[in-house]
């Protein structure tokens, strides 16, 4: 139904090597000016916390109280490159990877509230049609990284992943996983798990969709469309009436997409059940919910901490 971005947090740092990650928006920032001074990124391209226009304007789903926001992804992120660089320079390597943020996604956390009901910015969608148009991303290429590097980086012989553990270089130990791991270890950032919350999230969507409140939107929006010329079931499938992003066919579509969202208020009513639903998982499953939020929190502070010092 749509692209979400992955919720656990990847940090390592080659496009050989381990993973990388990214941060949420200026507005709903907690990270102290200590703290953001070492987040080089750019800011400006960081999605909002909550859509600022549009038909979702101000929404906000209860899950996501219990997802990553993106703000905190690049926290986590930058903390683990540091550390990992200092790591790094104990063996003697120069390893300086690309500030984390620099590849935003189009949404704040896996919500995904800006299109988790079909398209719902008019403005966007005269633009660019159901697309996004081309994202601004600067700053990301990985440093180059000899294969001696690779191997205290990765804590293996080879640098491959199935290659054997690499104890030491020059005669110091390596710590287990090498510098990489070692890093994310230092920050808590290994065992994060936000699937749960993922996985209410997808459920609930699909749950509210089917129920009786939304179905009748549904088929409000489907004959508002039909009145446009357009012969759709579902807002997910409107793009497949022009399948070319960005052209004026589809633009023409997306726009009366949006228009019908809004005459029979589908996105508001779609949100108070989805919400509702929510509220209900979260109440069955508050224990486990809370736990992963409170390892997050946790992950995100030892991130602050470390760059602040």
């Amino acid at each position: 139904m749509k692209r979400l971005r992955p919720a656990a947090v990847a940090v390592a740092v080659l496009a050989t090597a381990v993973g990388a990650a990214g941060c949420n928006d200026t507005a709903s920032s907690g990270a102290g000016k200590a703290v953001s001074d070492q987040l080089k990124a750019d800011t400006s391209n960081w999605p909002a916390a909550t859509p600022q226009q549009g038909l979702a304007k101000g929404l906000s789903l209860p899950l996501e109280e219990y997802m990553q926001t993106y703000e905190q992804t690049v926290v986590i992120a930058q903390a683990v490159r540091n550390l990992q660089s200092q790591c790094m320079a104990r063996f003697g390597f120069d390893f300086r990877p690309p500030p984390a943020g620099n590849t935003p996604p189009p949404n704040d956390n896996d919500a995904n509230i800006e299109r988790r009901y079909g398209i719902s910015d008019r403005t966007i969608a005269e633009k660019h049609g159901y697309g996004l148009g081309e994202p601004q991303q600067t700053g990301t290429r990985m440093p180059a990284i000899s294969k001696a590097a690779m191997v205290v980086l990765s804590g293996r012989s080879s640098g491959e992943k199935n290659a054997k553990a690499a104890t030491s270089y020059q005669g110091k130990d390596i710590p287990e996983g090498g510098c990489s791991k070692w890093a994310i270890d230092r920050i808590g950032a290994g065992d994060l798990d936000f699937s749960l919350a993922g996985k209410l999230n997808q459920e609930s969507l699909i749950r509210s969709q089917e129920s009786p409140e939304v179905s009748a939107a549904l088929k409000k929006w489907s004959a508002c469309m039909k009145e446009k010329g357009y012969t759709v079931d579902l807002p997910f499938n409107a793009v497949d009436l022009a399948p070319v992003e960005g052209s004026q066919k589809q633009i023409q579509v997306a726009t009366a997409d949006i228009d019908c969202k809004k005459s029979t208020d589908l996105v508001k009513i779609w949100f108070g059940q989805d919400a509702g639903l929510q509220r209900q998982q979260i109440d069955e499953n508050q224990l486990a919910l809370e736990e992963a939020k409170k390892k997050n929190d946790s992950a995100v502070k030892a991130a602050e901490k470390a760059l602040r010092s």
